[in-house]
């Protein structure tokens, strides 16, 4: 891919920042620290890493505003600085900008999409061969639909709206500004929900929808399951990692992480910026406050208030959960101390059998 070459001067104007150093210095490249070379840039995100960038041969470095010169060696020439507030916001705008966007982007309905008459396409939209636009589907500006997506009859999206390929969106899914779903991931699909009836488990039909709010990221292959009868909600700046399941009736806040195989059951509320770390799984009915975070695999069986930080299933407050884990690693040594004592014991009794006597009687035997 063809590629820009600015100047340390030049990119310290792109990101704001202070240069120290030879602004001259001619970058071609952005790099991480540990495979950085000569005519690269790279960042240092904290002084932790300092050590690294001091054997570094990059050119450049991306650093923090108070970065430690004597750290890299203040009489070494040979690294020019940027300082700037936010190094890895920093380090992707220079790589961004120093990876040239090639061709231009394709924008059109091209012959084998289908595309319903009564479906409004905004402009410069792109829907690539074998995706299919539903009945009164809105497509606002600027968005890209990939092969072999499906948008549903009634759906909305908003402008800059990215579908990979395979991604279905069932009928009435509304989608924000500058949400992407990666492929395979499916918005809209049935909650699992059924009555016993007579023996049998009959269907509850769901006649919901699911609403993503603005600059919202969905991983592949995720599900996002309608609600039953209101709206499953995915709240702004939310971000999904792949294989995460959410279910009918969720109302997920704003700014969230979910990471990969998270579950959550229906009709769950989460505040505003909750991160859940892997193969978390939430009870239906179960409340998470704002800022608060849900550790790796942890079972989640009642509501978390704001800012708490749990682990373990049952889930409990990650200090308490951290005294167990110590204790459970104590358990062989543990096991092993109280069969030595039970050993003691049987010789103790060995040695002095029991006399007969109640405890209450005359140790003199009078």
């Amino acid at each position: 891919m063809p590629r820009v070459v600015a100047t340390v001067d030049q990119l310290a104007a792109l990101v704001h920042g202070r240069v120290v150093g030879d602004g001259s210095v001619a970058i071609h490249s952005a790099r991480p620290v540990d495979e950085a070379g000569p005519g690269d840039i790279t960042f240092v995100e904290s002084e932790r890493y300092a050590k690294q960038l001091r054997t570094s041969p990059a050119s450049a470095a991306i650093v923090g505003p108070h970065f430690k010169m004597m750290y890299v060696g203040a009489a070494d020439p040979s690294i020019s600085m940027i300082e700037v507030d936010d190094p890895i916001t920093a380090f992707l705008a220079v790589r961004t900008h120093l990876v040239a966007t090639g061709k231009p982007r394709w924008v059109g309905v091209h012959e084998r999409a289908y595309v319903a008459p009564d479906a409004q396409i905004g402009v410069d939209v792109a829907v690539y061969p074998l995706a299919y636009v539903g009945d009164g589907a809105i497509v606002g500006d600027g968005c890209t639909i990939h092969p072999g997506a499906v948008v549903g009859e009634g759906c909305r999206l908003g402008r800059g709206v990215v579908l990979h390929p395979n991604v279905v969106l069932y009928p009435d899914v509304v989608l924000g500004d500058r949400v992407e779903v990666h492929a395979g991931t499916v918005l809209g699909g049935d909650g699992f929900k059924y009555h016993l009836v007579e023996g049998r488990h009959v269907k509850v039909p769901h006649t919901g929808r699911v609403e993503v709010g603005d600059d919202v990221e969905i991983g592949s292959n995720c599900a996002i399951d309608r609600a039953t009868f209101e709206t499953t909600r995915i709240g702004e700046g939310t971000k999904i990692d792949n294989l995460v399941m959410i279910g009918h009736n969720n109302q997920i806040g704003r700014h969230n992480i979910l990471c990969g195989q998270v579950g959550i059951a229906g009709s769950c509320k989460t505040g505003d910026y909750v991160i859940m770390a892997g193969q978390a799984g939430i009870k239906d009915h179960t409340e998470i406050g704002d800022k608060s975070i849900v550790g790796a695999q942890a079972g989640v069986h009642r509501n978390i208030p704001a800012g708490q930080n749990v682990l373990g299933s049952p889930a409990i407050p990650v200090r308490e959960q951290r005294r167990i884990f110590q204790m459970i690693a104590r358990l062989p040594d543990m096991h092993k101390h109280l069969r030595e004592l039970a050993a003691q014991v049987a010789i103790l009794t060995a040695t002095f059998p029991s006399t007969g006597h109640d405890s209450d009687d005359d140790p003199t035997g009078y």
